[in-house]
């Protein structure tokens, strides 16, 4: 049930990609905008302009370099603001531009927090005085009204653009840091087991599901969810004798055995201790018992290596099946009488609670 989160740095690299693709579209619309109006030096400009974005989206893939490519973006934003605002005038919203760059910054995970602060204070300056200088000072080139206005909303569209692009990058962020908090919150830190907490609450959405997403029809009954409490036995004395690094070893060697004969769908939780509780919704009293005899034998076919020892380790089980308007806790305490009655019957077995091991014996017959 646990999946694995994706790196810290994928959002950021999706959205250090997306804004080099959008800058070499727009890029490429300004030299043909700045060759039409005979304005060579900045045609050339965003030639260049198009060649850095297109090296920083190849920065920026999965085998790059993307503190290169976010640099490189960065910095190439920066440049070209100012020099089209020096050429043709802050009246064309070249300095619209800079605006997204500072998000762009602080969203860095690759950059310490001092640096990302100097970058979008050092951002923060330039605009203000870009503003100022503009105040005092004609650009070199005067655009007619027409390509002067058409500059200026080919930018704000831009900045439009951007910042749709930084939101969903920053919601990906928020939204990816929630969902790691969650797991943390719900899994056991030694085994990767889910933990009661997450348990329980997987329990209630299966209880939801199985009352509330349809009604059963006159003469169904609801789908079935097993429970099976499992126990390893005689785990104080591996701790005594071999210590608690084997111990832990044995918990961890125990789950990745339970990972492999229980399904996608089923939920394995460390309950406490040496205890694992494990959740089988659409199981019936049969198929919760054969499972959990697979898991008996895949647990003591093969012995557990602590590092110094190989150990032979038996699990008893106790198995019951959800009843009728009953709550998850009942069930677990079903299970759990049965598993101390196979504890006091010698260990390494499969016990179900009386009603669990009649049906399954009608079934058989």
């Amino acid at each position: 049930m646990n999946t694995p989160a994706p790196p810290p740095t994928d959002n950021f690299r999706m959205l250090i990609r997306q804004a080099s693709a959008l800058c070499v579209v727009v890029h490429s619309l300004y030299i043909a905008l700045f060759a039409w109006a005979q304005v060579d030096g900045l045609a050339w400009l965003n030639v260049l302009s198009v060649a850095t974005h297109a090296l920083a989206f190849h920065l920026s893939r999965p085998q790059g370099h993307l503190r290169a490519a976010t640099l490189l973006l960065i910095g190439e934003i920066t440049v070209h603001a100012i020099a089209a605002t020096v050429f043709v005038g802050w009246h064309t919203g070249f300095h619209y531009l800079m605006l997204p760059v500072i998000p762009v910054a602080m969203l860095s995970s690759s950059e310490h927090a001092t640096l990302k602060n100097t970058i979008a204070l050092c951002l923060s300056a330039i605009y203000l005085g870009l503003d100022g200088w503009s105040d005092q000072n004609t650009p070199l080139y005067v655009l007619n009204g027409t390509l002067q206005d058409l500059l200026r909303y080919q930018n704000i569209v831009t900045l439009l653009l951007a910042f749709i692009i930084l939101s969903r990058g920053y919601y990906n962020v928020v939204t990816q840091a929630q969902a790691a908090l969650a797991r943390q919150a719900s899994t056991d830190p030694l085994t990767g087991a889910i933990n009661r907490r997450g348990l329980m609450e997987i329990g209630r959405a299966e209880l939801h599901r199985m009352r509330h997403a349809r009604p059963p029809k006159p003469g169904e009954t609801e789908p079935p969810l097993a429970l099976l409490l499992c126990d390893i036995d005689h785990f104080k004395r591996i701790n005594d004798t071999h210590g608690h690094k084997a111990g832990d070893l044995v918990l961890q060697d125990f789950h990745r055995r339970a990972l492999g004969v229980t399904r996608s769908s089923d939920s394995i939780c460390r309950w406490g201790g040496e205890e694992f509780l494990i959740l089988l919704p659409d199981t019936d009293k049969a198929g919760a018992l054969q499972l959990a005899e697979r898991l008996r034998v895949a647990v003591n076919s093969a012995p557990f290596t602590t590092g110094s020892a190989e150990l032979q380790v038996t699990v008893t089980v106790g198995v019951s099946i959800l009843g009728k308007d009953e709550s998850l806790m009942d069930a677990v305490h079903r299970a759990d009488k049965a598993l101390y009655r196979g504890k006091r019957a010698g260990r390494d077995q499969v016990v179900g609670s009386p009603e669990t091991s009649l049906l399954a014996e009608q079934q058989t017959n």
